[in-house]
């Protein structure tokens, strides 16, 4: 993505000079970006007037989120017709998502220890968890923003090993699920195309699934855009890969009304990843990608 007003080109390729890892990471995913359309990108360029150096784009754009995409409006940016997303187009109906999520604010709110929580789940007390997940649902902490995930079929394997919670932790890239206030309570949500489906119906002016991109989320080094000639996002590991059969699809979606039959796998997250370097994580996954989309010219490894 190149910016039309040149005083935030200029910003961004400051940004992109500054020496640590973390901070590279964050404006390249805004320079190597390919994904945003010029409207929406003309909406972030708007909420960015004003920008003087590196530090206040990254707060943009945490604002911009805040405000356009984890947002309780019934479209966010990220769904929205009006700014040309990156519309998955058709998908198979029959095919099912999968999504991680952490549980613990939402069993904070209810006053629900997790031990309970899953006692309910083995016994079948669908009253019990229809109650948690009616105060989820309807709290803020189940906004509009665009759910991350993954297609079941190709993480088959993973939810079948004993460990699948670190498994999907480092495969799906969540190094914020790092263990350092203690063991995360997880759940697993499984749902199908069909219902996200349904669930955007009634809002015409959103699609139901898009790819990811940078403004998707909060500036975060963990992110990493694909090239557009790849039909969906790829999820950056939080291990070095060896080639793209190492990548995960990954898509966007719009949200659904969590039901008891979506918690399909309950389990916590108990020990944290293992020691990696951002810079040698980012480049590795680079390489992926241009054998995943035959794109030697995509991206530029941190040096």
């Amino acid at each position: 993505m190149r910016f039309t007003d040149p005083s935030l080109q200029a910003i961004l390729s400051q940004w992109r000079a500054q020496p640590e890892a973390t901070e590279r990471a964050k404006a390249d995913n805004l320079w190597f970006e390919e994904r945003v359309a010029m409207p929406r990108q003309k909406a972030f360029e708007m909420a960015c007037r004003g920008v003087a150096r590196a530090a206040e784009l990254d707060r943009r754009q945490v604002d911009y989120f805040a405000e356009f995409v984890a947002t309780d409006a019934d479209v966010p940016h990220t769904f929205s017709r009006a700014l040309a997303p990156a519309d998955l187009g058709p998908i198979d109906t029959a095919q099912t998502v999968v999504r991680i999520e952490d549980l613990t604010r939402p069993l904070r709110q209810e006053g629900l220890s997790f031990e309970r929580l899953r006692k309910a789940w083995a016994d079948d007390e669908t009253a019990l968890i229809d109650k948690f997940l009616d105060t989820w649902n309807g709290s803020a902490l189940r906004d509009n923003r665009p759910a991350f995930a993954v297609f079941k079929d190709v993480v088959l394997d993973d939810l079948e090993s004993p460990d699948w919670p670190l498994r999907m932790r480092d495969r799906l890239g969540l190094a914020h699920y790092d263990c350092v206030n203690g063991p995360i309570p997880i759940a697993l949500m499984e749902y199908s195309v069909a219902e996200v489906n349904a669930a955007a119906a009634g809002v015409p002016q959103a699609c139901a699934f898009t790819a990811p991109t940078v403004l998707d989320s909060k500036p975060w080094p963990f992110f990493f855009p694909a090239p557009a000639t790849l039909s969906c996002g790829r999820s950056m590991p939080l291990f070095e890969v060896a080639d793209d059969a190492d990548l995960l699809a990954e898509v966007l979606h719009f949200r659904i009304t969590y039901r008891w039959h979506h918690m399909i796998q309950l389990d916590e997250i108990r020990d944290p990843p293992l020691s990696y370097d951002l810079k040698a994580l980012r480049n590795h996954h680079l390489l992926a990608l241009r054998i995943a989309s035959g794109r030697e010219d995509f991206g530029e490894e941190i040096p």
